[in-house]
Order: C-alpha cells, then structure tokens, then sequence
C-alpha cells in the first residue's frame, strides 16, 4: 500500500532530475562560463589600498589643483592619494636636500609621514655617523619617520623621529644630527617643508592626507 503512495513521487522525482540534467546540457556553455567566472572572483586577490607613492608632474598638477579648491572652490578639506601627498612633499622641500634624496617614497601613516629614498650618505661627516660610516657607501637607502604639521602660513616641518640607513636604526641622540648635517645646518632638527597657500593644517592617516583650509564664518 505504502509502496502504491510513494510511486508517483519517485516518479517525479527522476522526471525534475531528468528535466534538470536535460536543461543542464543544453544550457552547458553559460553554466560553464558561470561556474568559471564563479572560481576566478574566488581565486582572485582582494585587492589592496596603494599605501605609498612616488612624487610625479602628474600628480603634483592633482594635488595642487585640490589645493585650489581650498583657496577658491569653498572646500573645506581635501583628501591627497600617498602620490599626491610625495609630490607636494618633494615640491615643499629645499632643492639642496631634495637632490640628496633619490627613489623617493612616501607612505602616510597614523600621525606621521615615512619617507624611503637613497640618500647620499657619502656627503654625512663621518664624526656625525661613528663606526657605521666605514661600512656606508656613496648612497644607502633609508627609512625615516616623523610627523609633519603647517607651522603657519605656507611653512611646515616634518619632525624626523626615527631613521633606519641600510634597515640599521640610527640611535635617537645621532637622528637630529644627521638630519642637521643634510640641511647644511647642525642646529636645525627638523626638514622645512614649503606648505601650498591656504592650507592650515594637515592630518595623516594610513594610506592619505587630509588638508584643511581656513575656517569659514
């Protein structure tokens, strides 16, 4: 009796696989290149934010046109990608030292600036460096890490904390010192940088740079 009740269900059961397979290999390109499509976004990396960037015309035009809109547009803040923020850098800072510094990178973190280049460490007095100048070459690259804040109108500073010459960190008492020797001047412990006109403050986060124009009434 029961088997006479469950006939017609297994009955339709084989005829929704049967429709099923039927409608499978008729449709079996699209379900390929669904199945294909579906193992590629599987297997693709997620992509990642540009933490860091290299100073460039065309960012450097960017940036600057951002700047404007502070000064003119009625903005209160823009936001600069890690290219932007290397390019006003670069720009900002004194010939003399920006030429010592080649392979510029600049990465925003929190609060600070990291700046990787090649530095001409062959220029730095060997009293300034000790026992380590003897290992230097004529260039080593560097990591140095430090904040960097509007000082007032179209002057900044970033505040060199921390330097690594060759992923060996200085000690703190020589980092002011050799930043002084690579400004030509031993008294000066932090890096002018030149600010555009209008911005008055600046805030680094992971991967940008906020400019805050002046506070509208």
């Amino acid at each position: 009796m029961i088997g006479c009740l469950t006939a017609p269900f297994r009955a339709l059961g084989c005829l929704v696989v049967v429709g099923g397979l039927a409608l499978g290999w008729l449709y079996r390109d699209q379900v390929v290149r669904t199945a294909r499509g579906w193992i590629a976004r599987a297997e693709s990396p997620a992509p990642t934010a540009v933490s860091s960037g290299r100073p460039g015309a065309r960012a450097l035009a960017s940036a600057k046109s951002k700047v404007d809109s502070l000064n003119g547009w009625g903005a209160d803040s823009v936001v600069l990608t890690p290219s932007e923020l290397a390019s006003l850098v670069g720009d900002g800072m004194d010939s003399e030292v920006r030429r010592q510094l080649d392979s510029l990178r600049v990465e925003p973190l929190d609060g600070e600036l990291r700046v990787r280049a090649r530095l001409r460490t062959g220029r730095l007095p060997s009293d300034v460096l000790g026992p380590l100048a003897i290992a230097l070459r004529e260039t080593e690259p560097i990591e140095a890490i430090g904040p960097l804040r509007v000082l007032r109108p179209s002057v900044g500073e970033w505040d060199v904390r921390s330097i690594r010459i060759r992923e060996l960190p200085l000690p703190v008492d020589l980092v002011h010192r050799v930043v002084g020797r690579v400004l030509g001047n031993p008294q000066q412990e932090s890096v002018p940088v030149r600010v555009p006109r209008g911005v008055h403050a600046i805030r680094l986060l992971p991967g940008s740079a906020i400019l805050y124009g002046a506070k509208r009434s």
